[in-house]
């Protein structure tokens, strides 16, 4: 009957296991694209720079290079904003693995426990079993020794 119960929490657990290794799944995801699209804007950043430099070779004017300077601020804002994400994607990531590895960890423990309650009950039915057949060859002794007392 225990065995039973803790069967049953087994599955459940193990549902909740592969809903926790899905969820991390999806979040090492996000991070591998939020890391993505933040090295696309690092990379887009550095291109611009340069462009901008080989056309400035030739000389910008004020009004150039105030919107130049105005547009690398914002792409460096936006790299900012972007490393942010990054990082909490990463913390997210993690903490959902971990999540998932202590519930791994939880049902490999009922999992081990089930087997003990499994092999002690397999003991004690064998011990049982002997016990039967002991009083079983005792009983069969003390008969032919009573049938031999007879003669």
């Amino acid at each position: 009957m225990a065995n039973e119960r803790l069967t049953l929490l087994i599955k459940v657990q193990k549902e909740r296991e592969e809903t926790l290794q899905a969820q991390f799944v999806r979040a090492q995801q996000a991070f591998v694209q939020a890391e993505q699209k933040y090295q696309g804007l690092a990379d887009y950043r550095t291109e611009y720079i340069q462009q901008s430099l080989q056309q400035g070779s030739a000389g910008l004017g004020g009004r150039q290079y105030n919107q130049y300077v105005s547009f690398i601020s914002k792409l460096d804002q936006a790299l900012t904003q972007q490393g942010r994400v990054v990082q909490q994607s990463r913390n997210a990531a993690e903490q959902r693995r971990q999540t998932w590895l202590k519930m791994q960890t939880k049902r490999k423990a009922l999992e081990i426990l089930v087997e003990q309650a499994r092999q002690k009950e397999f003991q004690l039915a064998e011990k049982q079993q002997q016990k039967l057949a002991d009083e079983y060859a005792a009983q069969r002794f003390y008969q032919r020794t009573k049938q031999t007392e007879q003669y």
